[in-house]
């Protein structure tokens, strides 16, 4: 009887009812229109070459702070006619990236960063980095056919991100020192992780190129809120406070019934016994004291730290682009040596995604992988996240501390020698204030 009813009426009304029902998917399409062909092209972006001094004996707790400027900068929101009419996207309108690419065995530093915050990036670099440079550059990712992989060219590139809950932390660099004791060097005590990195990256060939990219944007509002109340749960469970459980009306009306006929419950004996008056809410666990091992200790200390510090989402990107002739799948996987070094067992550690990851399917073997090769190298090249539009899944959460710990520039290591990276090896200095003109 409901189609027999409903058939004429839509027969007579359907051009009212068609575009109700359109509308949910006309918004979808209105702001991806808006977003990314009106507001994100026309956005400017510069490619900032940075080259590191000949030796970087600046804490590392500088480029800690590098980050914790940036997060300032670009936590930035939208009001309802930005995000309408002029297309300010959101969440995460503005973001950057910073990278290191190997083009032969060359390596390079780069900042990809749009036009509003270069003075900002500028001037935070120069302020912790006197003696680096930083010029305008090429985009780099346009030295190769933009069509990778195709007869003459192939590419295989993963996406990483973190292993376990967000609010764990990795192994960050103050990890990387020595022993205080130990009588050398103050610049031979830090252990630096990337060493090994640029060591391999710089072995590449003829035909070869290697590309990492950090691209990052902070947690806005509902998400930092997110992340921040799962922390505080996690800590809770930690310490062993149980949660806050409200009693129900009948529970009330026991306690006070027992209260009145028993009496408060004496406690101890003489002149030191005490009185408390019976409470359902609080067990044994709340009376007993906590113990927490050593390795509990470390754990709740490293979950409150990062908690308590702005959050990054971060994609860290690998990618591999060669000739077919000198596609080398040792070199493929470069970066899988880098993130080792920061991964523990009781914290957090970095694995590659494997929802992104090109392999071998059961079906379409051939046509799945080729498709997704072809995806990472368009989003290494755009520096668009890996699920794109979608921008926060199989991301990793990042604080600034961690964050400068998986990217810094290289400090000075005894032993290591790496003549393919540019260096500043001059000291350069502004004109004197009173030179006439």
């Amino acid at each position: 009887m409901l189609v027999v009813f409903y058939v004429p009426f839509l027969r007579v009304w359907w051009w009212l009812v068609a575009p109700l029902l359109l509308s949910i998917e006309l918004r979808k399409l209105y702001l991806w229109w808006i977003n990314w062909d009106y507001y994100y092209a026309k956005t400017k972006w510069y490619i900032l070459e940075i080259i590191p001094p000949k030796e970087v004996l600046v804490p590392l707790k500088a480029m800690e702070d590098v980050f914790s400027v940036l997060w300032a900068t670009f936590y930035t929101s939208a009001s309802w006619r930005e995000q309408w009419c002029e297309g300010v996207i959101q969440p995460n309108p503005d973001w950057m990236s910073f990278e290191i690419a190997s083009i032969e065995g060359q390596l390079h530093f780069y900042a990809r960063v749009m036009a509003s915050h270069r003075h900002t990036l500028e001037s935070t670099l120069y302020s912790h980095y006197p003696e680096l440079e930083v010029r305008e550059a090429a985009d780099y990712t346009k030295n190769v056919p933009q069509n990778v992989p195709n007869e003459e060219w192939d590419t295989y590139g993963e996406d990483y991100k973190t292993t376990k809950a967000s609010y764990l932390p990795i192994k960050t660099y103050e990890s990387f020192f020595e022993p205080q004791g130990e009588k050398i060097a103050a610049e031979e005590k830090r252990i630096d992780p990337m060493a090994a990195l640029l060591e391999l990256m710089s072995k590449l060939g003829p035909g070869e190129q290697y590309w990492m990219q950090f691209i990052f944007f902070p947690l806005m509002l509902d998400a930092e809120e997110e992340f921040n109340e799962k922390g505080k749960k996690a800590i809770a469970k930690l310490a062993g406070r149980p949660e806050k459980k409200h009693k129900s009306l009948s529970q009330e009306i026991l306690d006070v019934f027992w209260n009145l006929v028993l009496g408060p419950k004496k406690e101890g004996s003489g002149e030191k016994a005490t009185y408390k008056w019976i409470d359902s809410a609080k067990t044994e666990e709340n009376d007993r004291e906590l113990l927490l091992t050593p390795g509990e200790r470390l754990v709740l200390t490293a979950v409150e730290n990062k908690v308590k510090q702005p959050q990054f989402f971060c994609n860290i990107k690998g990618v591999y682009v060669a000739k077919r002739e000198n596609f080398n799948s040792v070199h493929r996987v470069i970066i899988r040596s880098y993130f080792p070094h920061f991964g523990t067992t009781n914290l957090n550690d970095f694995l590659f995604s494997k929802v992104t990851r090109p392999k071998t399917q059961y079906v379409f073997r051939k046509r799945i992988p080729f498709l997704r090769r072809r995806r990472m190298f368009r989003n290494a090249v755009l520096r668009f996240t890996p699920l794109f539009p979608e921008r926060t899944q199989e991301m990793a959460i990042l604080d600034p501390e961690e964050m400068a710990t998986i990217f810094h520039f290289p400090i000075k290591v005894t032993g290591l020698v790496l003549p393919t990276m540019a260096r500043v090896e001059s000291k350069k200095s502004g004109p004197p204030p009173n030179l006439p003109t």
